[in-house]
Formats: C-alpha cells, structure tokens, sequence
C-alpha cells in the first residue's frame, strides 16, 4: 500500500536539483524553487510552489501519491520570467519515473503530461508572474 508524502517538498528538491540547467547563476530559474514568498522585488527569477486540491491514486494496485502542484515563476520582466516558466515547463516533460533526487522520503517522480496546463500569464502584486500547474506520481522511499 502506498503512502502520502509531502509533494511541495519533494518538488522543490527535484527543481533545485536541476543546477546544470535550471537553477543557479545564469540559468532560468536562479533563485531556484521555495514553498513561501520572497521578500522584495525580484531581482532573478525563481518558482513558488503551492499544493492544490485533488485526488489521490492511492491503492495496492497504484502505490502513487497522485498531487496537483501550481509552480508560480516570478521575475523581473515578463519576458524573464516567460523563458523561466518555459524552461521548468520543458523540465516537467523529463520526468519519467527514474530516481530523481528529492529528498529523503520519494524515489520515483512521474509527471503526466497532459495534466500540464500553462505557462501561463497572470501577474499579481508580486510583480509578473507565470503559472503551470501538473500533477505528480511520487512514490515513497
């Protein structure tokens, strides 16, 4: 039988992971991925994660903990923050179910890909900002 697990954190582990070609100096997302707001206006991009509501596949036959997460990427121009929010978004298409690395309690992320919607544009008081949202299969460790 599978096991709930904390989805935001695994998420954020596999976004921050991604050094070689999303977070860091001089990639798209550089300030990487958070489960909170960033104080200021932004400088660089970076992504705030939020669980949404939904369904769970949860059972003997599926042991995945099935979790929608919205990723809201935030930068400094529209533009920046598009190429950020494109680059996770292409990112979300590699995830297959090989071991990724998040953290201690999940093992396998799987992203169906026609459960992604977005980017897309919706800026709020933060300053401009896009959203994808996907579901996630994670299986615990």
């Amino acid at each position: 039988m599978g096991t709930y697990v904390d989805a935001e954190a695994a998420v954020a582990a596999w976004i921050n992971s991604l050094t070689d070609t999303l977070v860091g100096v001089n990639n798209p997302l550089a300030k990487g991925a958070h489960l909170h707001d960033l104080h200021g206006a932004a400088k660089v991009c970076y992504v705030k994660l939020a669980l949404l509501p939904g369904s769970v596949a949860l059972g003997v036959e599926d042991p995945d903990h099935r979790a929608r997460v919205s990723a809201s990427v935030y930068g400094p121009t529209k533009e920046s923050a598009t190429r950020a929010a494109l680059a996770y978004a292409n990112a979300l298409l590699t995830l297959d179910g090989r071991p990724q690395p998040m953290g201690g309690s999940v093992t396998g992320l799987v992203v169906d890909p026609d459960s992604i919607t977005g980017p897309y544009w919706s800026p709020d008081q933060a300053g401009p900002r896009l959203v994808c949202d996907a579901d996630f299969y994670l299986r615990s460790a």
